[in-house]
């Protein structure tokens, strides 16, 4: 027959040959050989005696080329007929190949390429041969052979050195490739089998998990399909878009997280069949219907993995429990414990790999893994990365999953709630039990408690100062303010004394518009308020008031006074008609005064956390309650609360002061700065 050439310049052959991967010139040779009704597609790897590769051959028994067709095959680029067969010639199988470009992808696993085929001629079977080299892509010698008796096939031969073929075509890369690439051909189409250098790809082998789903109807074509296929060998994750013939025509990023899954998502539309040239920019195509389909298969992938976590996770952990290492007892029944073990598991079986193989050292690091993960959440991945050596990616998606799932926030949180439900307790415990409240002081042992509390007053407040004088009420308030600071920062009682305040603290919500400060006067609760203790309360309003260094910058004050209880005589300034309940006078157009009586700050600390407490279904025991008073608060805690060992170690001379005999509540008022 002579030669041909290609009525295209040299750049654009080789910019279509793609030169640079080899693995897609084997894919579309295979695409090829299957077009053409092959039931058997084997490639063959040849290595010289340095284990290089020195030859790739491709082989099936299809139907060949037909003889007078080939010169067709090979004159141009594109227009290939079977762009409109859509199904093959023999078997009606469904077809790839639309663009009539794969031949010239084989220069990409060699230097020399010779097709050598036999198909129908006018006569019977005909064998033509075709070669051409790299260095001349445009240009193909055919030559036919003549009538023979063989059977029916193509032959395709790739021989002469190309950089690094050996290690871009390594068998299990290649293997996995292929597995992805022809999964649910192989899956229709039962009679097919491809070899990969002695190797069958058999999909179902390597296939942990396989679901279809169906989408939602888009526009007028038929509802999509999405079939998600688990793989158990390493893979590149796809989302690979099909006709509705299940034919891949692209491969996107799936765009989700899914740690520790090897898959291929395959979505099947008919729409996709409209233009498939331009379906590999569909992600800036936004209102496209295409590009609706493709976030409506992502969405369905997220809602599967999550799926599919949660089932992973219960086989793990139903196996340590076999196993007896996993690190809880029963059926997890308050909702603090279940939040927890969904934590635990989490982590657990993210780094199961790693956990050592003995029954002895796995249960004690799940052990140590619980009290890592309940002590300290927010440093869980660190520690982990420093004992287990994670990778990167397994440190990414520790993080990820973990700030995916917000379980450690929750911890955190129920935490925190559980936390303040058993202060409450104890502080209940301090204020009203019979014994505990002769014993309980203001200074060294209220004070420091509540000043690391300051949530009792209120969510939206922090602690500025604690048990400092007016002078540094002063600084502060002008360092929220951003406001110089005089020369004379020293401020006294109208009396001349110095007053020192017990607790300040300063609203610190971006929705404030102005600083709100809330000062407060702790008596110990034995001391019953009067008028003795208000007067106290009044000087500091006064002076503040009176001040022009606050006077000048715009303000809020509260001040409050708090004990067990009141006399009579204050209680009735707190029942003023015209004034809020609680409220005992007003000095000034920005300062208030307030007189509480701990039961009521108390419940209504308790009405804040209600929901909280109903959800958790945790109910504070004094047990509770005094082991996080010592835990937390332990130099403040009184020694009648202490647990036996500490309480000795109080009385032997530890940090805490024993009660001093007759320990009274100094008129601090004039007490010295």
């Amino acid at each position: 027959m002579g030669s041909i050439t290609l009525g295209v310049d040299q750049d654009h052959v080789e910019s279509v040959a793609k030169l640079n991967d080899p693995v897609g010139a084997v894919v579309e040779l295979i695409w090829n050989a299957l077009d053409a009704d092959a039931t058997d597609v084997t490639v063959s790897i040849e290595r010289d005696e340095l284990g290089g590769i020195s030859k790739v051959t491709v082989s099936d028994g299809g139907h060949g080329m037909p003889s007078e067709a080939i010169p067709s095959y090979f004159d141009k680029l594109g227009g290939s007929w079977k762009k409109t067969a859509l199904v093959s010639q023999d078997k009606h199988r469904s077809m790839h190949g639309r663009n009539g470009q794969g031949r010239v992808r084989t220069f990409a696993i060699g230097q020399q390429v010779r097709w050598t085929t036999v198909g129908k001629g006018v006569d019977g079977k005909v064998k033509t041969l075709i070669q051409a080299g790299r260095s001349a892509m445009r240009d193909y010698v055919i030559d036919s052979i003549g009538l023979t008796d063989e059977g029916t096939g193509t032959t395709v031969e790739a021989w002469g050195a190309v950089p690094y073929l050996e290690r871009l075509l390594n068998t299990s890369r290649v293997l996995a490739v292929l597995t992805t690439e022809f999964a649910l051909y192989l899956e229709t189409y039962t009679d097919t089998s491809i070899t990969y250098d002695g190797v069958r790809v058999d999909p179902r082998e390597v296939q942990v998990h396989s679901q279809e789903y169906h989408l939602d109807q888009v526009g007028e074509y038929p509802a999509p399909e999405l079939r998600v296929i688990e793989w158990r060998k390493g893979v590149t994750r796809e989302l690979t878009l099909c006709d509705s013939r299940r034919m891949p025509l692209v491969k996107l990023r799936p765009e989700i997280q899914a740690p520790g899954f090897n898959f291929t998502a395959y979505l099947s539309w008919r729409g996709f069949e409209n233009r498939p040239q331009d379906l590999a920019l569909v992600d800036w195509d936004e209102d496209s219907p295409a590009s609706s389909v493709v976030e409506q298969a992502r969405g369905r992938l997220r809602g599967h993995f999550r799926s599919r976590v949660d089932d992973r996770r219960r086989e793990q952990v139903l196996e340590w429990q076999r196993e007896q290492v996993y690190p809880y007892e029963g059926e997890a029944a308050e909702p603090t414990e279940i939040t927890e073990r969904e934590a635990f598991d989490t982590v657990a079986t993210t780094i199961a790999k790693h956990i050592p193989k003995s029954i002895k050292a796995r249960r004690a690091t799940l052990g140590l893994l619980k009290e890592t993960l309940a002590a300290k959440p927010d440093h869980t991945p660190e520690i982990l990365e420093r004992v287990f050596a994670l990778s990167r990616q397994e440190k990414e998606e520790l993080g990820l999953l973990l700030q995916r799932t917000s379980l450690t926030s929750l911890i955190r949180t129920s935490t925190e709630v559980t936390d303040r439900l058993d202060f409450l307790r104890a502080l209940e415990i301090l204020l009203f039990d019979t014994e505990a409240r002769k014993v309980t002081r203001e200074r060294d042992q209220l004070h420091k408690i509540l000043e690391n509390e300051a949530w009792v007053f209120g969510e939206e407040y922090s602690l500025m100062v604690s048990e400092r004088g007016l002078s540094e009420v002063l600084r502060k308030h002008l360092s929220l303010l951003r406001a110089p600071e005089p020369v004379d920062t020293s401020v006294r009682l109208l009396d001349g004394t110095i007053g020192r305040v017990d607790l300040m603290l300063s609203k610190t919500t971006v929705w404030v518009q102005k600083p709100h400060h809330l000062v407060v006067e702790l008596k110990r609760p034995n001391v019953t308020l009067g008028m003795a203790e208000f007067s106290q309360l009044v000087k500091y309003a006064t002076t503040v008031v009176a001040d022009e260094r606050f006077r000048a910058t715009d303000a809020n004050w509260d001040f409050w006074l708090i004990g067990n209880s009141m006399d009579d005589a204050l209680r009735s300034l707190t029942r003023q008609p015209h004034l809020p309940p609680g409220q005992a006078a007003t000095v000034g157009t920005n300062a208030r005064l307030w007189v509480r009586e701990w039961s009521e700050v108390v419940q209504e600390c308790k009405q804040r956390l209600h929901f909280y407490r109903d959800r958790l279904d945790y109910q504070s025991t004094d047990e509770h309650a005094l082991e996080y008073l010592v835990r937390k608060h332990a130099e403040a805690t009184p020694t009648i609360l202490l647990p036996e060992d500490e309480a000795e170690d109080e009385e032997s001379g530890a940090s805490v002061p024993a009660p001093r005999s007759g320990d009274a509540t100094p008129d601090r008022s004039s007490a010295m700065e």
